[in-house]
């Protein structure tokens, strides 16, 4: 009987003392007194950590084997280094290795497609340092780009980025100095000084200190330069952390040319023009113009040409939210391109409302599985860094609104073939896209044929007196343009056998149309013919 009851005391203490133990076990919440346990509540997460996990996965999934990165999804997506190299930057706002590996091999990729001293497809001469555009699943090139200036100084921001990670990184950064220095030189053969004869397409060769997008089109656009400043800024920083410094005040003093040249030739007292069109003090930017007057506003400050909180920048926001109030709640304003970067632009400014609203709208799309419509890397790369910057505000002060501008009331005589109905003799993507005023997307035939044609139907007769093309690299040799009030008869007011692409305007006697049309009769390369835009005027 006593050793019964000495048993049960024993079994009583073990009891006692288990219960005052520390219990440790998954899924509980550890205990200190007492045998009750429960569930350990999933921790959800924020809008910022859903919308950055997401779009991080997305751009993983458009990595190919070789370390290039897609546009999209599509199969036979695009391969744009600058998408990529925006793309990048933010993977490594998350820096874990997944991330870090994939960026290291986007770069490698990256490097080992700089050009030399000559177009393999055109035999043209070409700036050494620029990458091509390339086309998957095999990664074939036509041998253009959309800028030598923006991929280069976006990668260049790359570069410092990563070498800012740890020491391991910046050791991994160094060895690559020789390729680094040649896309550096890249990037300064297209600035505008006494050193480079830079052609410019839309302002003079002046030594101003802007750059050029490259020597095909030779414009010197606000977007760019302020993409350039801040590729100079990682110049200066990597040459003086990495690269040994001996070309650090070089890569300084164009710094300082390209600031000023950007507050003096491009600011222009209310408004950034988007473009240096030669002019002293006009304004040709327009607030009623989304693209690219109105979004080339938030560049400067989004990329830190000037400070992002200063009272330029929130008049310059302030005002484009004016205009344009509804692009929080996923609204597209010009073709179906989503510029996600306002969303960015936003986050620098610390709009918190606005930015979680567009997020939220990107998140609700994303819980079904999906994306927003075309959606690219870049989009994603967009709302990973608004997002972090939204988490990182500290003690950054919310936005508040300042007096905006007010612009005058304009004829509406701008482009009139913008969003109208195109209709063409074959086509590989749709007509409308090259009359959707996105310098991203574009028609093209169906196949690298001749003689084909491309329409543009008005609406309305009107009489017009100019279009403007903006040429793929597949240009045309040889064309014409016609127009017509009935579609049936059609009168030729511009032709050419002797073009070489680019951005070009034809201006003629004025004349009533409905119909505008170009007839594509000989290609300059083996390949379908192509143009980003197809606009034209009063």
């Amino acid at each position: 009987m006593k050793k019964n009851v000495l048993t049960i005391i024993l079994i009583g203490l073990l009891s006692m003392f288990n219960a005052c133990k520390k219990v440790e076990h998954p899924g509980k919440v550890p205990i200190i007194n007492g045998p009750v346990t429960k569930p350990i509540e999933p921790v959800a997460l924020s809008v910022y950590d859903s919308v950055i996990n997401n779009q991080v996965n997305y751009i993983l999934a458009m990595q190919m084997a070789s370390g290039a990165l897609k546009d999209n999804e599509a199969i036979n997506s695009k391969i744009t280094a600058y998408f990529a190299n925006i793309s990048c930057r933010a993977l490594l706002k998350k820096p874990v290795a997944e991330n870090i590996a994939a960026v290291k091999k986007y770069m490698l990729w990256y490097m080992s497609k700089l050009n030399g001293n000559t177009n393999p497809i055109t035999g043209n001469p070409e700036i050494p340092g620029s990458v091509y555009d390339y086309f998957a699943p095999t990664e074939t090139t036509n041998g253009t780009y959309d800028s030598i200036d923006s991929y280069a100084a976006t990668f260049l921001s790359l570069a410092k980025e990563l070498a800012e990670i740890s020491e391991t990184e910046k050791s991994w950064i160094a060895g690559y100095s020789a390729k680094l220095t040649l896309i550096g030189s890249a990037m300064e053969k297209c600035i505008d000084n006494a050193d480079n004869q830079v052609p410019t397409g839309f302002g003079p060769d002046d030594n101003d200190g802007l750059s050029v997008d490259s020597y095909v089109h030779g414009a010197k656009y606000t977007m760019d330069n302020a993409e350039v400043n801040e590729g100079l800024k990682s110049m200066v920083w990597l040459q003086a952390n990495v690269m040994g410094g001996n070309k650090t005040a070089h890569f300084q003093a164009l710094l300082e040319a390209n600031t000023s040249a950007i507050e003096n030739q491009l600011w222009r007292k209310t408004m950034y023009n988007w473009n240096d069109d030669g002019s002293a003090g006009a304004t040709i930017s327009k607030w009623s113009t989304f693209y690219a007057d109105a979004t080339c506003q938030l560049y400067p400050g989004l990329f830190g040409v000037i400070d992002p909180l200063s009272a330029r920048a929130n008049l310059l926001y302030s005002t484009f939210n004016t205009h344009y109030p509804a692009w929080s709640n996923g609204t597209i304003y010009s073709g179906s391109y989503p510029w996600a970067v306002i969303c960015y632009a936003a986050a620098m400014i610390n709009d918190k409302p606005r930015v979680e609203e567009y997020l939220q709208h990107i998140l609700s799309i994303n819980k079904t599985g999906k994306q927003k419509a075309y959606w690219y890397d870049a989009e994603a790369a967009f709302v990973i860094l608004a997002a972090d910057k939204m988490k990182n505000q500290g003690t950054t002060p919310l936005f508040i609104p300042t007096s905006v501008i007010v612009e005058p009331p304009v004829e509406q005589s701008g482009n009139l073939a913008l969003n109208s109905t195109a209709t063409a003799s074959s086509s590989f993507n749709a007509e409308s896209l090259s009359i959707d005023g996105n310098l991203s997307t574009r028609w093209s035939l169906a196949a690298a044929t001749e003689n084909e044609w491309y329409k543009v139907n008005l609406g309305a007769v009107i009489k017009i007196s100019r279009v403007d093309i903006k040429w793929e690299g597949a240009y045309a040799s040889d064309y014409a343009l016609q127009v017509s009030t009935d579609d049936v008869n059609f009168t030729t007011v511009f032709s050419t056998s002797t073009s070489t692409g680019g951005d070009v305007s034809h201006t003629f006697t004025p004349v009533d149309a409905r119909y505008v049309k170009i007839l594509l009769n000989k290609s300059a390369l083996p390949y379908p013919m192509s143009f980003w835009e197809f606009e034209v005027y009063k």
